[in-house]
């Protein structure tokens, strides 16, 4: 059986609780880990601070394979997340919008 969004969404409140704890921490990490420190290395690697922007955006796509063709829609999210935290000097705008984002799409599937 092929997996699908359906098999991950949640289906009761406890489920619906647990995804909501992921969603949130799962945004802090990845902006931690793609938009900090990944960005700071690539755009010191390439010498370039829009480089590092567009490559940590396509690996933050790359990471989120398992959507297969629709993974390019993570990586423009990636690029713009990118450019939020290079604007505001701060990780912290990403980390609540990339949060809520999650949270808020688990909370549609639930209810839906």
């Amino acid at each position: 059986m092929e997996p699908t969004m359906a098999n991950v969404t949640p289906k009761t409140l406890l489920e619906l609780a647990v995804f909501l704890g992921i969603a949130v921490t799962g945004g802090f990490c990845e902006e931690v880990v793609f938009r900090g420190y990944l960005s700071r290395q690539l755009s010191a690697w390439t010498g370039s601070r829009v480089f590092g922007i567009v490559l940590q955006g396509v690996a933050f796509g790359l990471a989120h394979g398992y959507y297969r063709w629709a993974m390019i829609a993570p990586m423009v999210l990636g690029w713009l997340l990118g450019l939020l935290a290079y604007w505001r000097k701060s990780l912290r705008p990403g980390m609540l919008a990339h949060g809520l984002q999650d949270a808020i799409g688990g909370v549609v599937a639930f209810f839906s």
